[in-house]
């Protein structure tokens, strides 16, 4: 090797060389990890890729949560008892829709949740009993600034008899997140004093209790009025619900109705009865729209229920706002005995006004004017209105164009059917949906609180001694196989 020592050199350089591209290699691989998991910490992504969507929340809400202005809290504080299955289970459920909240407002104001073992954390469940109130075990808290509110880990779960549970944490979770972020709660009255439907009612057939119950949840506050006894609108009325009333109105209480809605840029929601509107129709000649005393058939079996309702599942093409999550999704709604709502062509034209409808009849349908005469009713083109018909309409005034900002004036959402949103009805199809989200319309929260309670879905096997042995043996066979395969090769390289 002395006689060569080029060749020596060569071998020394080539050496070097190799070395250095390892280390060059090793630092550009760790630069790469690094710089990976920097990217992955500030720009990630979920993807829910369960049957249902179990890890994701509603698209109502999202937007809610991506409309809030100040960052939201959220605590989940456990008893004594926080190992036993129950509160397992509710720590499992809520991690994970937490975790939803969390993720979804990065981006957003922040919402923040924390798990407290009030046991074992003594001196933060003592703070939190500072601010919240002793009562604060098994409890999820949400609080916004100095609002919160409470929910029983117990109200997280509703079951039936026969049925399994389900899980209601979104619904009661982004609902106390409303009641806690918003500024304060809107008012929705509930006429009376001419027949109506109540919303203190739980009677199947005229009871609105279960309507009353969904604003309720999303933190509006009902309550009714008698404009015979009132001399008029409440002024911190967001909203009057006309719900099938049976008699006719006070010349005074059109007048004020009209004034509320004009002067006061108010929010009516009609659902209108079959027969005479009782005075309703001069409101509705002022905002364009009429309703004929007629009842809406379709003898096509994709329209008619087996209890004889009008199912409709037509829609314009350019959905309103108040129809389009049932568009989106495909559901159809349950209509009892209604009565078409149309634009009057001949009231006066008035550019301030816009008038839409929000859901059709079918094509084959039409609007029966001998509804109350005994038989098969049959289309005569001569008496009836063919369908297509507008079953809801929806009117809005601009209030005015001041230093070049657009006044929002009254809205008028009429539907011609009242038992839609009856407690026998009202859970059916999209019949919940149509009702909140003509009042989420009206009050311009447009991103439709829809969220239904999850399945809950477990599995669980019963295995014998035995053949959890013979199972733990069938898990040890490819490992093994592997094991001895590894050592095999290694003995032969070695040899």
């Amino acid at each position: 090797m002395s006689g060569n020592p080029g060749r020596f050199d060569d071998f020394k350089y080539a050496t070097r060389v190799r070395a250095l591209n390892l280390w060059v290699q090793i630092a550009l691989g760790a630069a790469l990890f690094a710089g990976l998991n920097f990217l992955a910490a500030r720009h990630y992504a979920n993807f829910d890729l369960s049957r249902d969507g179990a890890h994701s929340l509603s698209p109502e809400s999202v937007a809610y949560v991506k409309g809030l202005k100040e960052p939201v809290e959220i605590y989940a504080v456990f008893g004594p008892d926080s190992e036993n299955p129950e509160a397992a289970r509710a720590r499992r459920d809520l991690r994970t829709l937490f975790s939803q909240y969390e993720y979804l407002s990065e981006k957003h104001a922040p919402v923040k949740a924390r798990f407290v073992q009030a046991h074992i954390e003594s001196a933060r469940a003592e703070a939190l009993a500072r601010r919240f109130g002793s009562d604060i075990e098994d409890m999820a808290i949400v609080a916004c600034g100095q609002k919160f509110k409470k929910i029983p880990f117990s109200d997280f779960y509703s079951s039936e008899e026969g049925k399994p549970p389900k899980f209601r944490g979104e619904q009661l979770v982004t609902s106390a997140i409303l009641n806690v972020s918003r500024g304060g709660e809107q008012k929705v009255y509930f006429l009376k004093g001419h027949g109506e439907m109540s919303a203190k009612d739980s009677s199947p057939s005229r009871g609105l209790s279960e309507f009353a119950a969904a604003l309720k949840s999303r933190n509006y506050s009902v309550e009714e009025l008698d404009l015979g006894e009132a001399k008029q609108v409440p002024q911190d009325a967001g909203l009057v619900v006309i719900a099938g009333a049976q008699a006719a109105f006070l010349p005074r209480e059109i007048d004020e109705l009209r004034k509320y809605l004009i002067n006061s840029n108010g929010r009516v929601l009609m659902l209108l009865s079959l027969g005479p509107l009782g005075g309703l129709e001069d409101i509705l000649f002022e905002w364009g729209l009429m309703s004929d005393d007629k009842l809406v058939l379709d003898s096509s079996g994709d329209y008619e229920s087996s209890a004889g309702d009008l199912i409709a599942r037509s829609f314009p093409k350019t959905p309103h706002p108040i129809a389009k999550y049932l568009v989106d999704i495909g559901m159809p709604v349950q209509f009892g005995s209604v009565r078409p709502v149309r634009p009057d062509m001949g009231a006066p034209l008035d550019d301030s006004l816009k008038v839409d409808p929000v859901i059709l009849s079918g094509p084959t349908s039409w609007a029966e004017t001998s509804y109350r005469r005994a038989g098969i009713q049959r289309y005569d083109d001569s008496a009836d209105l063919p369908g297509p018909l507008p079953l809801g309409m929806a009117a809005s005034r601009v209030g005015g164009n001041d230093l070049g900002l657009t006044i929002p004036g009254g809205r008028l959402v009429v539907f011609g059917d009242e038992n839609f949103a009856a407690n026998s009805r009202f859970n059916r199809l999209g019949n919940s949906k149509l009702a909140v989200n003509a009042v989420n319309w009206m009050f311009d929260e447009n991103s439709m609180l829809n969220i239904p309670a999850r399945q809950l879905e477990s599995y669980s096997l019963t295995l014998s001694m035995n053949e959890i042995a013979g199972l733990g043996w069938r898990f040890m066979v490819l490992p093994a196989a592997i094991l001895a395969m590894s050592l095999f090769v290694w003995l032969a390289r070695r040899n």
